[in-house]
């Protein structure tokens, strides 16, 4: 490798004597070319320990192309090689960057060279554009090669096609939704371009054809235009256009309608008047569906929200409603019920929730994404994401390609092993190893990302500074690759639209031990951390609530088994102290409530590895930490304190079956319990009497497992546990469990951690979320603070 320090074929990233890659996810191309026959992926044909001079020899020529020169691809995204054959050799292989081909045309020797037997051609596509080495390399005798290599620059001057079928529907008042159908390009796509009435161009990924609009008025004229971008930078020659107006504004509500429906992100409020002269009850009904029967005075209340006993005209009734899925429409029906159950009127009203805010815009994440694609096919070694771009410092000497995307001066240490295959320890430095060590934390190992810092006692212990995790991002193939810079949160999304992008990512962590590659980070832990020392849980590990996780030097203790329980009890240390000291929260970890918070991790960790005793978490998780208040800041006290409660108060849950529940599984609209025949107020009918039963007016009946996962109900086997809490929090609940799911990306089906710390909700810390990936732990449900007084 030190022969070739300075050669830019095939470097592509890493950095230096400490790090750690793991987990690489291949993914099929999209947009590539049909690649000849039989080109293998592998070492440049004459990577070996002797180098040849560019030059002719006597048993092979070089033809073209010609070292130093700008070499196109042509409309297959290819570059010829060619050359002349002395009669008594034999071609063996050409490559360009890494990929090889024995494949060959051979014609007639040139004119007057009567020493050489033969002219011969190949074609191969470069794994990058910009600059490559090109081997030739012939056998004279059995174990004696020829070879010639030189180097050249790749360049792509076509542009893609033009974008087709590009339509806007979904047509409302504010917002439209562009899609279009897939454009073609020689070399590879890295995304499209999207402009809406001539403003700023957003780019979307090369499997994201769509674009949502938003922020318009009512009624207006609006033009949106689409163009491919490729691997190159190049863009459709024409773009794609189509035009369309906004609908009208809708009516304003009817002032003299009885019925009101005011929805959130995930929940609804519907409120009317009664008629105590004439309903002493209603039934609601959802979507159809029965929802709730209740009596005149259960959710009765004055003009100051307070329960009200005896009801009367002036008052309201105002009906919580919820669990609901995030911007959904649904249609809502009360009956007013007489003494002896028939109906005395009707109301019915339809209503969409609203949308819960991204905490990682979705815009910025697809242009990463397409613009790392395009840095990677463009021969970049680095590619820093827009909001790292002012904390990261750029090694000198490195060359910029286009905005964030940025070559080196050598990149040599880790290309003789990338892509990863296997599991391989590195001991080298370069340019990106030094720039991987300048992101890290000052301990190296994870990156534990909270909320922002503040000025306070905590701060200077728990400093998030920028937070930025690393990735490998390959686009198009595994040999096509830059070393990703973003947000930690921003990386976690990065990595699951790499799909979309037709990418490969694997994370990288900076540790003290040296360099690890391969695709299992357990492994990885075990040779860079060898020795079994005896730890049985996080209750023995060396470490304490005082510990400062950016400076942490012990993650790969115990062969690494409890590495991501470990980021899992250093984010929630590390969030709760610096919310505490942010929010003037009475709030602070003892030895004893840490030791609590470690036997609850354990048992969380080992209810999701399925196990018995006791095991570390597994990889690839969201977590959701109940609080005393929402995210949102708005009233959680009773049903936080009731998750935690129904979780062993602080201990280990009783009965033990209730273990299960610190990690179930997403279950979007309750469609787990509605396929068992359950309806959503299901404590009212089945298994009576309940914790639930005779409830006070003005309570609703909160539930855990949560209605929206496949434990509602009893369908983990044990009964869900239930408790009366005030009205004012069934909206909040529903609410934040939409927000979690949306902002951490929990997929319906996909299972996550539930983690009640009793010190937090006693303390009215709010609830938060965050993931757990193979980089650290990032918040992807931040704690908003309060408001300015």
């Amino acid at each position: 490798m030190a022969d070739h320090k300075h050669h830019r074929h095939s470097s592509r990233f890493l950095r230096a004597t400490a790090l750690v890659v793991s987990f690489i996810l291949p993914v099929s191309l999209v947009n590539q070319p049909a690649a000849e026959a039989t080109p293998d992926e592998q070492l440049p044909a004459c990577a070996d320990p002797s180098v040849p001079e560019d030059v002719n020899h006597a048993s092979i020529r070089l033809e073209g192309p010609t070292a130093g020169t700008e070499v196109a691809v042509d409309e297959h995204g290819k570059i010829a090689v060619n050359g002349f054959l002395h009669k008594e050799a034999t071609m063996v292989d050409v490559s360009v960057g890494r990929l090889t081909t024995s494949s060959f045309t051979f014609g007639p020797p040139p004119d007057g060279v009567t020493d050489w037997s033969a002219s011969w051609t190949t074609s191969l596509r470069p794994a990058q554009l910009g600059e490559n080495e090109v081997c030739a390399r012939a056998k004279r005798e059995p174990g004696r090669y020829a070879k010639i290599l030189r180097s050249v620059t790749v360049v792509d001057l076509l542009p893609p096609s033009a974008v087709p079928g590009l339509t806007v529907g979904a047509i409302t008042a504010t917002t439209a939704k562009a899609t279009w159908g897939e454009a073609t390009d020689n070399y590879g796509l890295a995304g499209y371009e999207v402009t809406v009435d001539g403003g700023t161009p957003h780019r979307t990924t090369v499997g994201t054809r769509s674009y949502s609009i938003t922020g318009l008025s009512p009624s207006t004229d609006h033009t949106v235009s689409v163009v491919a971008v490729d691997l190159a930078g190049n863009k459709s020659a024409a773009p794609a256009t189509a035009s369309f107006t906004t609908a009208a504004a809708p009516p304003p509500p009817d002032p003299d309608a009885d019925l009101v429906l005011d929805p959130e992100q995930g929940a609804a409020t519907a409120t009317w008047h009664p008629d105590p002269a004439t309903e002493v009850s209603y039934r609601a009904y959802l979507d159809g569906q029965l929802y709730d029967e209740f009596s005149l005075t259960h959710f009765c209340q004055d003009a100051s929200g307070n329960p009200a006993n005896p009801c009367t005209a002036e008052n309201s009734i105002s009906l919580p409603i919820g669990p609901l899925e995030e911007y959904t429409p649904y249609t809502f029906r009360v009956e007013a019920l007489r003494a002896d159950g028939t109906v005395v009127r009707e109301l019915s009203g339809d209503f969409t929730t609203m949308i819960n805010t991204d905490e990682v815009s979705p815009a910025a994440t697809q242009q990463a994404a397409s613009e790392a694609s395009q840095c990677a096919g463009s021969g970049g070694d680095f590619y820093l994401a827009a909001d790292s771009r002012a904390g990261v410092s750029v090694p000198a000497g490195s060359t910029e390609l286009f905005p964030g995307c940025y070559t080196v001066s050598d990149n040599s240490c880790l290309e003789a092993f990338l892509p990863p295959s296997g599991e391989k320890l590195v001991d080298c430095a370069d340019n990106l190893t030094q720039l991987l060590f300048s992101a890290a934390p000052p301990g190296r190992g994870p990156v534990i990302s909270s909320v922002d810092n503040v000025p306070g006692d905590v701060a200077p212990l728990f400093d998030p500074g920028n937070a930025t995790v690393p990735i490998t991002w390959c686009a198009q193939n595994t040999t096509t690759c830059t070393l990703l810079l973003a947000p930690a949160a921003q990386t976690v999304r990065l990595v699951a639209v790499a799909p979309a992008a037709a990418a490969g990512t694997s994370w990288v962590v900076v540790t003290l031990s040296g360099i690890g590659i391969g695709l299992a980070l357990w492994a990885l832990l075990e040779i860079l951390f060898p020795g079994q020392i005896g730890i049985h849980g996080l209750l023995e590990y060396p470490i304490h609530h005082d510990t400062d996780f950016d400076t942490f030097e012990n993650w790969g203790t115990d062969e690494g088994e409890w590495y991501n329980s470990l980021k899992l009890y250093a984010e929630v240390i590390k969030t709760t102290k610096l919310v505490a000291d942010r929010d003037n929260i009475p709030f602070a970890w003892t030895d004893e409530e840490d030791a609590r918070l470690k036997r609850i991790i354990d048992a969380a960790c080992t209810a999701q590895r399925g196990t018995q005793g006791t095991a570390g978490c597994d990889n690839g998780f969201a977590v959701y930490v109940p609080g005393g208040v929402s995210y949102d800041l708005r009233p959680l006290k009773e049903t936080g304190t009731h998750i935690v409660t129904a979780m062993g108060d602080g201990g280990y849950p009783q009965p033990p079956t209730r273990a299960q529940w610190f990690y179930p599984a997403r279950s979007q609209g309750g469609q787990a319990a509605t396929n068992a025949g359950y309806p959503r107020r299901w404590f009212n009918t089945h298994f009576t009497p309940n914790e639930c039963t005779g409830r006070a007016p003005g309570t609703v009946c909160d539930e855990f497992p949560f209605w929206v996962t496949n434990q509602a109900v009893d369908l983990s086997g044990e009964r869900a546990s239930l408790k009366p809490v005030p009205p004012s929090e069934s909206s909040p609940q529903g609410t934040e469990m939409s927000a979690f799911f949306r902002k951490c990306d929990v997929a319906d089906g996909e299972r996550f951690i539930v983690l009640p710390v009793k010190p937090w909700v006693a303390a009215n810390g709010p609830s938060f979320g965050f993931r757990v990936s193979e980089g650290g732990a990032s918040m992807c449900m931040t704690p908003q603070p309060p408001a300015a007084p």
